[in-house]
């Protein structure tokens, strides 16, 4: 199914998984490193993500906003999120082998593959929630 920017909206101003930040002007809505916002005179709607920029948001892609409006707000952070993590266990995996290979530091290839763990907990968590997600979607459908 294919959403609107406004019907996203929506869908994550009422999602009880995401948290209401609303500013001066705006309202906005932030889950998983995702953030929706609205500016309250033109009704411009804006996507967002931290995972590239670090503490700061950038705009989503046009691939990426495809994403939200393909599968909805839920499922689309979910997806996005799923995706980060994925390009962040390949940063770290090439990290290590560089490591490995170079320096040999001990303490920072410890580091790294500490890192790499909580990645995948990350992984594996949003892997199963979609899993469960599209197993919930199937039985409504069928």
């Amino acid at each position: 199914m294919m959403y609107t920017a406004e019907q996203v909206m929506e869908q994550a101003l009422t999602d009880s998984q995401s948290v209401r930040v609303d500013g001066d002007g705006y309202e906005a809505i932030i889950s998983s490193g995702c953030k929706a916002s609205r500016d309250n005179i033109s009704g411009q709607i804006v996507f967002k993500c931290t995972s590239r920029g670090g503490e700061w948001y950038s705009k989503l892609t046009e691939n990426e906003i495809e994403v939200l409006l393909d599968n909805g707000w839920r499922i689309g952070v979910d997806v996005l999120s799923l995706s980060n993590i994925s390009t962040k266990l390949d940063r770290v995996e090439e990290l290590i082998k560089r490591e490995m290979n170079e320096r040999r530091n001990p303490k920072h290839i410890q580091h790294l593959k500490r890192t790499r763990e909580n990645l995948m907990v990350k992984y594996n968590f949003f892997k199963s929630k979609l899993n469960r997600n599209e197993i919930k979607n199937s039985k409504h459908q069928g």
